[in-house]
């Protein structure tokens, strides 16, 4: 036999089991796409959530090339992070309080009294969350200001002329935070009095005791747990705040956490803004670790499933005084805030009287259909809050369902890191994102890619928490009864599993988008010229040769879509709820 036709049977022996080899492969990968697709998930978590956070920390404690840790000494060295890391807690720490104080008092108003207008509280707590925090910092300009309408009152019906109000202080941003962030104790503290046995509570005045005393020595004990983990929620997210703190904290020189790394990265600071990312993660993180921590150690029962429905508290002749404060409460931090904004959108120009001759529907004109500029926003914000939004979601799903319908190892670890950015202020995300993205081969900054991909990280967990509530309460043997019938693993989810947990996908999307659409750090800090949001108009527009008007007329269109975003949100959560 010649060498050349052996030559040509190895070639084709070679060719064959190239052939069986490749069969085999893509045969094995069918019988286990479990594994398959735990690698794929894996791979997207560590290079979109896991490495931006590897490079923050090794940024953080390279320094020309070799390991330090003088970043961190310079900001021991530096009295004003000194300042700005007292302030943050302080301002944190004062608006835990007041969230509480103001939160827990209503949902008791609501769960244990005989107070009437019930709904009017649910309602009014509703619509102050739907103000983005930054449009109420801007209502408190507008009102509390030196050329405010609360000054302009006092001056034309008072003849007060010298006005000393703070309006620009870290106690504004105290309030402004309170205001905005008191529906969340409220929602949490009113679900935790409904689900509280207040047997107890009778037992006691029962034997004696006075209603006061009830009330303190029974309920609030045993709301200790609730008012503890809302209240760490409060402070993280507060201590997280950007846009207040810039607008009535920054202006006087006062700095929390979040605008020093803004002021930092603006004064090309970089090594600055990496340390005080990395301190900012570390509180950040501490809270998320202690509260779930403190939540799965602590068992407290209050709940009685036998239990009669509470007898309200008849409030007596304190009741017209209470419904007095109640409105005058919520006068104050929703419907005033409100009219705020929507008065100077109608204005030609801001600091003008309120009279005909200064009215105009011009502002909606020019900011919907002729500023090219927001109208390039408005698109943007939409393209990349749907993009974004429609990935977290996919992404959410598998991920969702691997960690709690399949016995694959490392699943728990996988739903830890995707929802690992959810304990990140959304400011260090941005810097993360900077810092991993700014450099070849994979150079993202400077595109609206970046934006995306961050925005697509903020709304993993979003997309992962809402779908969990679903798709654990879901039979794992309904699938595994699709399975024995002949349906492929991906069949049997299709078919089976998918369409019982749509409603909690499409929450978490339409969650996420309204998220996009109001969102400022994150666009502020990764947007370049081309690729602006809405909320980098909302934060610029004062500053842009426009006034407080036009700002005011954004903010009316911000708080319509959220509204009627956040009504469709419980639209379909009732649909859902009823064909269940």
């Amino acid at each position: 036999m010649s060498m050349k036709m052996r030559c040509e049977m190895d070639s084709k022996r070679s060719c064959k089991k190239s052939k069986h080899f490749t069969k085999h492969i893509f045969r094995r990968l069918r019988s286990d796409s479990q594994t398959v697709i735990l690698f794929v998930v894996g791979v997207f978590i560590s290079v979109f959530v896991l490495y931006p956070f590897m490079v923050l920390l090794f940024k953080s404690l390279i320094c020309e090339g070799k390991f330090s840790l003088d970043l961190y000494k310079n900001i021991l060295k530096d009295q004003q992070n000194y300042v700005a890391i007292k302030n943050t807690i302080y301002v944190s720490l004062g608006v835990t309080l007041l969230t509480s104080l103001f939160g827990g008092t209503l949902a008791w108003l609501v769960t244990r009294t005989d107070y009437i207008y019930k709904r009017g509280i649910k309602a009014f707590a509703f619509l102050t969350f739907m103000i983005p925090s930054y449009v109420l910092s801007i209502s408190w300009i507008e009102l509390l200001g030196r050329n405010g309408y609360w000054n302009r009152i006092l001056k034309n019906a008072f003849g007060v002329s010298k006005y000393n109000f703070r309006a620009y202080s870290l106690e504004a941003v105290i309030i402004v935070m309170s205001i905005h962030l008191y529906p969340l104790v409220f929602m949490a503290i009113t679900n935790a009095l409904e689900k509280t046995d207040p047997s107890l509570e009778d037992a006691a005045i029962m034997s004696g005791a006075s209603k006061l005393k009830a009330v303190m020595t029974i309920t609030l004990p045993l709301m200790i747990p609730s008012f503890a983990s809302i209240g760490l929620l409060v402070f993280s997210r507060t201590m997280a705040n950007f846009g207040v703190a810039a607008v009535l904290a920054l202006p006087v020189g006062k700095e929390v956490l979040t605008t020093r790394i803004y002021s930092a990265l603006t004064n090309l600071d970089l090594g600055l803004t990496i340390a005080i990312s990395m301190v900012l993660v570390v509180f950040s993180g501490m809270i998320f670790f202690f509260n779930s921590f403190s939540l799965r150690k602590r068992r407290f029962t209050t709940m009685n499933s036998n239990s009669q429905e509470a007898k309200p508290i008849q409030l007596g002749k304190w009741k017209n005084i209470i419904i007095f404060f109640v409105f005058l409460f919520q006068t104050a931090t929703t419907m005033v805030p409100l009219i705020v904004i929507v008065i100077s959108s109608f204005l030609k120009r801001w600091g003008l009287a309120f009279t005909l001759n200064h009215l105009t529907l011009n502002n909606y004109r020019v900011l919907l259909f002729e500023n090219q500029l927001t109208i390039s926003a408005f698109k943007n914000s939409i393209f990349y809050g749907m993009i974004a939004a429609t990935i977290a979601a996919g992404m959410g799903t598998i991920i969702s369902y691997i960690s709690n319908k399949t016995d694959i190892r490392g699943r728990r670890v996988l739903e830890f890191v995707a929802t690992w950015p959810m304990t990140f202020p959304n400011i260090v995300l941005a810097v993360a994102a900077t810092l991993t993205w700014m450099n070849p081969p994979f150079r993202l900054y400077g595109t609206r890619w970046i934006i995306i991909v961050t925005y697509m990280v903020l709304f993993l967990p979003i997309a992962i928490k809402n779908i969990n509530g679903l798709i654990q309460t879901q039979d794992i043997f309904l699938e595994k009864a699709g399975r024995i019938s002949g349906a492929s693993t991906i069949r049997a989810f299709k078919d089976i599993t998918l369409p019982m947990i749509m409603p909690g996908i499409r929450s978490g999307w339409i969650l996420a988008f309204l998220i996009a659409l109001r969102e400022i750090p994150i666009s502020l800090l990764l947007y370049s010229p081309g690729t602006e949001t809405i909320g980098v108009m909302l934060f610029g527009l004062k500053s842009n040769s426009y006034g407080l008007e036009m700002t005011s007329t954004l903010a009316v269109v911000i708080i319509l879509m959220t509204t009627l975003g956040h009504i469709l949100l419980k639209k379909l959560k009732k649909c859902h709820n009823g064909g269940v």
